[in-house]
């Protein structure tokens, strides 16, 4: 019975140590602005997501957020943020995909993640480049 209850214990450890994202306004040295927000409800009992257009070091990015209940359209505007680590990124790179994801801090000290799913001006948007 002992030596199930220190297993049991050992198995915790991770999850009760596991370090939390810091609220520290200072760790978000990057400004987001967003300057589109959507929320995209999901189907047949899939959960939505956000999508936000915004401008992150003059650079135009399409973010995704994984939803959730009680997540509605972020207000537009700046946050701050950080380069967040990807599980999803591959071993080998090859040098024309990128994985980023930037961590918001929201101003209740809340912490959400956006995965960068678009680069550059949307196609229908005037600065965008047209192809005869």
């Amino acid at each position: 019975m002992k030596k199930l209850v220190l297993a049991l214990l050992l198995m915790q450890a991770p999850f009760i140590f596991a370090a939390k994202p810091s609220s520290n306004p200072a760790d978000y040295p990057i400004l987001v602005h967003v300057v589109v927000s959507r929320f995209i409800s999901g189907r047949m009992g899939d959960v939505g997501y956000q999508e936000l257009d915004a401008i992150i070091d003059g650079q135009q990015v399409e973010l995704q957020s994984e939803g959730g209940s009680g997540q509605g359209v972020l207000a537009l505007g700046d946050y701050k943020a950080q380069l967040s680590n990807t599980n999803f990124i591959p071993k080998r790179l090859n040098g024309y995909d990128t994985f980023v994801v930037y961590r918001f801090l929201l101003p209740d000290g809340t912490i959400r993640d956006f995965d960068v799913v678009g680069l550059g001006p949307k196609a229908d948007t005037p600065s965008a480049p047209t192809h005869p």
